[in-house]
């Protein structure tokens, strides 16, 4: 029996070291040192947070402008110059490449200058700056305009001078521009 009361004894007496250990390992405020590093941690993690929200959202000088291009018209007319030009298709493939990377450089050149470069269609409604002309002018800057052939020229105004003459006629047929209203 005296092993049984040994026993009970020792097990009584493990149970009461064994709280004292755990309260030995607190270190700081009822926290063990693993706890305070988390602790440390995640309060360290908010305020980086706090920072950084607070650096995207501010009010300063370094806010970001939204600008519009009609990068679609730029194109267009560069591609319909070429298209009339007396280039040949392997230098005119060269000079488009030429232009679109001058045109790559100066967007991306709006961009590093804290403005968001947004195409004139994606523009719902707003008051926003339209850079294309400047952007226009940077381009063709470092870029020449290809000529337009002489024979380009001269069907032009073959063209224009024939729907002079179609849109005089029909005038005349139809009482001379009151739309068809006779009196």
């Amino acid at each position: 029996m005296t092993d049984l009361f040994e026993n009970a004894d020792r097990a009584a007496t493990a149970e009461v070291r064994r709280p004292k250990t755990v309260a030995a390992k607190r270190a700081f405020a009822g926290l063990s040192p693993r706890e305070i590093v988390l602790l440390a941690a995640a309060a360290a993690i908010f305020i980086w947070g706090a920072w950084v929200t607070k650096n995207l959202v501010s009010d300063d000088g370094g806010r970001q402008e939204f600008v519009q291009l009609q990068l679609q018209g730029i194109i267009g007319e560069y591609l319909q110059a070429q298209a009339r030009s007396s280039s040949d298709e392997q230098t005119a493939a060269q000079e488009t490449a030429v232009f679109m990377a001058a045109l790559d450089r100066t967007v991306a050149g709006l961009s590093k200058s804290g403005k968001v470069v947004l195409v004139h269609e994606a523009v719902i409604g707003g008051a926003i700056p339209d850079v294309t002309q400047s952007v226009k002018a940077a381009v063709y800057a470092k870029v020449p305009r290809p000529q337009i052939a002489q024979a380009s020229i001269d069907m032009q105004q073959t063209q224009d001078a024939r729907v002079e003459q179609e849109m005089q006629a029909f005038m005349a047929a139809n009482g001379g521009g009151q739309g068809g209203v006779q009196q």
